[in-house]
């Protein structure tokens, strides 16, 4: 028996030694100098125009001749065997090392020569830790649809394609020389919607690629996404899901994206439309105040005032939908209304409520404050409260826009109103409420994890070329500051409602 244990352990062992080798000089590797390869043979640029390694495809980014190849970021350091699949009797190798074995190193990128008898191409192959998406559109993306094509691929090796239509998405953004965009699933006609399954992501249609541009840290909507969910799961069952990204448009470099869910029907589980009822998605852009709902049926298209409606699209619903709407949220957002306990149990539901005011007052949510960039959301006509979502979240944790660009705001003051000073008992709700979060998500270990999270993926080489692309900035720092603005942000908001609590 321990015979037999023994010839079974050398076979095993024979045969990972075979798949080793294999895997260094079973494919067209080459024992060649450099010199070598080019002696005698002509540069050709066009040699190849696509690569799989490992079994894996890449993007070429046509700009600087470089294969991206996407690896999980656990890999760092560690040895990895790049084998090239090439076609046409091609051969390559690695320059700079003896063997198909390199060090992962996400921040350099790797210089390879492929060639066969008469031609020779010179390469780079850049590995990142992040999944890649390529979009090919035969004209330029402006703010209507554009027909394109969609491919992306991931760590694990997972990829998605599809027929698109594209645009470039938001109000003061597009002016911006780094576009966000949103894009849509259709089937190869361009006639009908199409789900797709990307993972981790809602299996819908739409999505939204977010630039980042004005954070130059690149993760407070992101975080600020993530800390919404993790609050607000205790009552409502609505994550958005988002992942960074490399993105490229017609093989060439655009830069460090956020892939992100958007808000709709479907993601926040609402009823389609009918003849009999509704869900209804409503969102508001702008600063402007419904006052009463008087004019509610002074509709054009799908938007009065700065309330849009995004949901339903039967206009012949549309009077009903507003009707219900603004008659729920009229006297909130009406100045001559004091804003009562009996106000806001009338307009939305409570729980939800309480923490999108925590969560705005304690971020500093300067582009929103229940007044703008927000999704209002009902589950029927005849529901009784309305549920409020946060959107576009770059303008937190101590950032503004203003005249000197990029400013971080005092931890210490109060931006967005936390005390319900004519509401005592929702007063008392949001303290009990906010001490509540202070034992498991509002901590200095829970924004701890969340920031190390983030900054171990960017900094291996992903911001680095964004910045090389658009701006300098130096995102392990824009990060460091961050915390230390959470950080003495807990300690003010703890002395804060405890003031409160004397009052």
């Amino acid at each position: 028996m321990k015979k037999f244990k023994l010839i079974v352990f050398i076979i095993l062992i024979f045969f990972l030694i075979i798949t080793f080798l294999y895997g260094i000089f079973g494919s067209q590797f080459s024992f060649l100098s450099i010199e070598e390869i080019k002696q005698n043979r002509e540069l050709k640029k066009d040699l190849i125009d696509s690569l799989k390694i490992n079994n894996t495809d890449t993007i070429l980014d046509n700009t600087t001749n470089t294969f991206y190849y996407s690896v999980s970021e656990n890999k760092d350091n560690k040895l990895l065997v790049l084998k090239l699949e090439l076609k046409n009797n091609l051969k390559y190798k690695i320059v700079n090392e003896k063997f198909n074995i390199i060090k992962v190193n996400f921040l350099e990128s790797i210089d390879i020569i492929i060639y066969n008898d008469k031609y020779y191409y010179e390469t780079k192959i850049q590995l990142t830790n992040l999944p890649l998406i390529n979009i090919n559109t035969p004209i330029d993306i402006t703010t209507n649809d554009t027909e394109s094509t969609f491919y992306y691929i991931n760590q694990d090796n997972v990829n998605v394609s599809g027929y698109t239509k594209i645009h470039i998405r938001g109000y003061s953004s597009r002016s911006l020389p780094k576009k966000s965009y949103k894009i849509e699933f259709y089937n190869k006609k361009y006639t009908e919607e199409k789900n797709v399954v990307i993972p981790n992501f809602y299996n819908g249609n739409a999505f939204i690629l977010d630039a980042v541009y004005r954070d130059p840290s690149k993760i407070r909507n992101v975080i600020s996404t993530e800390l919404w969910n993790d609050m607000s799961n205790d009552f409502t069952n609505v994550d958005i899901y988002s992942e960074f990204v490399e993105l490229f448009i017609n093989n060439e470099y655009v830069g460090l994206y956020v892939l992100t869910e958007p808000i709709n029907r479907k993601k926040l589980n609402l009823n389609k439309s009918s003849t009999n009822d509704t869900g209804i998605v409503i969102k508001t852009n702008g600063w402007g105040t419904v006052g009463t709902n008087k004019d509610f049926e002074n509709i054009e298209n799908s938007t009065y005032l700065d309330y849009e409606i995004k949901y339903p699209n039967d206009e012949e619903l549309f009077e009903g939908v507003w009707y219900n709407f603004l008659n729920k949220i009229s006297n909130y957002y009406n100045p001559e209304v004091k804003t009562t306990d009996t106000v806001i149990n009338n307009t939305f539901n409570l729980n939800n409520y309480l923490d999108i005011i925590i969560f705005n007052s304690f971020i500093t949510n300067m582009d929103s404050c229940l007044t703008r960039n927000l999704y209002y959301y009902m589950y029927s006509l005849d529901d009784k409260t309305v549920y409020l979502q946060p959107w576009d979240l770059e303008f937190t944790y101590g950032h503004y826009l203003n005249e000197s660009w990029f400013p971080l705001l005092e931890y210490d003051k109060i931006y967005c109103e936390f005390e319900q000073k004519d509401a005592p008992e929702t007063n008392k709700l949001l303290i009990d409420r906010y001490w509540k979060l202070r034992k498991n998500i509002l901590t200095k270990e829970y924004f701890s994890n969340l920031l190390d999270k983030y900054k171990n993926k960017l900094n291996k080489g992903s911001a680095l070329r964004d910045s090389d692309e658009w701006y300098e900035y130096d995102v392990e720092k824009e990060i460091e500051e961050i915390r230390t603005w959470i950080y003495n942000r807990i300690e003010f908001f703890d002395e804060y409602v405890k003031e409160l609590e004397n009052e």
